[in-house]
């Protein structure tokens, strides 16, 4: 049926209302997210410049801050959700090249994803790993081991740290050392955390109180990549003071890197299952002492995960920790046990 010249009129006239209204909502919602951003609410931001996206696709930066901001406020699914549209949508650009930088760390599906049909040739190489199964547990560690430079006013990583890094990694399980090199896994040795992304300097790492900050944390871990720092800021001076007594947190995060590796098994029903069991039988005296292993959605289950690899290949080095992780060790036998079998597996 032919369509009138002024019903075309009347039609496009009220298609060009709609898109201006939807765009002027995307506005809004964009102003209002980057306010947000600035107080550092990073999940409320993050909301905003998700709905900012969606209302306006051509909005690059709403999409690209919208998975950042979910970044920064540890909702890693939501993250990854929005750097993919933003990946796929406009992969010429550098928002979305940033994009797949942060999904390579981030999503345990990256390599199966159909926007990763070009590996580098460095992908390849460490995938290549796999194909040399009689590698030592110390050559595989001075393959996964980086050092990199001081990039701030810290003296560069001392050698005498770096052999004590390479040493604790050495006593760790060689399956699981295989795994982490097979998963294109490296520990990269730092002077100071923020380092490794000067962007997150002033906020503070998931589960932390909020007025500290990552410039105070030893380590961090994104994907099957931890970065170990030597020196640290002081809470009360900013001085930077150094982390060889907090040294046995590196087994925390190299935790946080096996979990990823095993496609996030404290993900996984069996495992969420046994961790709500146990959480809910933690006593009262001890769940202030255990709140960072009692995150609410799945932050708790990765903790325990990452708290019990690390007991179980060494513990703790500073006291506060080694409390806590005594407390996880008798809390959540039964998590401990499903983290062993899986492991275990790894040498089948």
């Amino acid at each position: 049926m032919a369509i009138r010249k002024d019903t075309k009129f009347w039609l496009s006239f009220l298609l060009l209302i709609a898109t201006s209204s939807a765009s002027a909502f995307a506005r809004g919602e964009y102003q209002t997210a980057l306010e947000l951003y600035g107080k550092k609410q990073y999940f409320p931001a993050a909301q905003y410049f998700e709905t900012a996206s969606l209302s306006d696709p051509a909005n690059v930066s709403a999409n690209y801050y919208a998975g950042y901001s979910f970044y920064l406020a540890g909702h890693r699914n939501e993250a990854i959700t929005s750097f993919w549209r933003l990946a796929k949508a406009f992969p010429a650009r550098k928002e979305g090249a940033q994009a797949l930088l942060y999904l390579r760390q981030i999503d345990p599906n990256f390599a199966n994803h159909e926007a990763n049909k070009s590996q580098t040739s460095e992908a390849k190489n460490v995938s290549n790993a796999s194909v040399e199964p009689k590698l030592s547990a110390k050559a595989i560690v001075d393959r996964l081991v980086e050092v990199k430079p001081s990039a701030g006013k810290n003296p560069n990583v001392t050698p005498s740290f770096t052999r004590l890094v390479k040493d604790l990694l050495v006593a760790m399980p060689t399956p699981v050392l295989r795994l982490l090199l097979d998963r294109g896994g490296r520990i990269v040795l730092v002077s100071s955390a923020v380092e490794h992304d000067m962007r997150i300097q002033n906020t503070a790492p998931r589960g932390w109180d909020s007025s500290f900050s990552w410039k105070e944390s030893p380590a961090l871990t994104q994907g099957s990549k931890v970065v170990m720092s030597q020196f640290r800021a002081d809470s009360r001076t900013g001085e930077p003071v150094s982390t060889i007594e907090e040294i046995g947190v590196l087994r925390h995060e190299t935790g946080h890197a096996v979990d990823y590796c095993l496609g996030e098994f404290s993900d996984s029903a069996e495992f969420k299952h046994a961790y709500a069991l146990e959480a809910a039988k933690v006593p009262d005296e001890h769940r202030q002492k255990l709140d960072y292993y009692l995150q609410k959605s799945n932050n708790g289950a990765s903790e325990t995960f990452a708290e019990l690899y690390c007991y179980s290949t060494g513990g703790e080095t500073d006291a506060g920790r080694k409390d806590s992780s005594e407390l996880v060790h008798k809390y959540f036998p039964h998590c401990e046990q499903l983290m062993i079998k899986r492991l275990a597996a790894l040498e089948k």
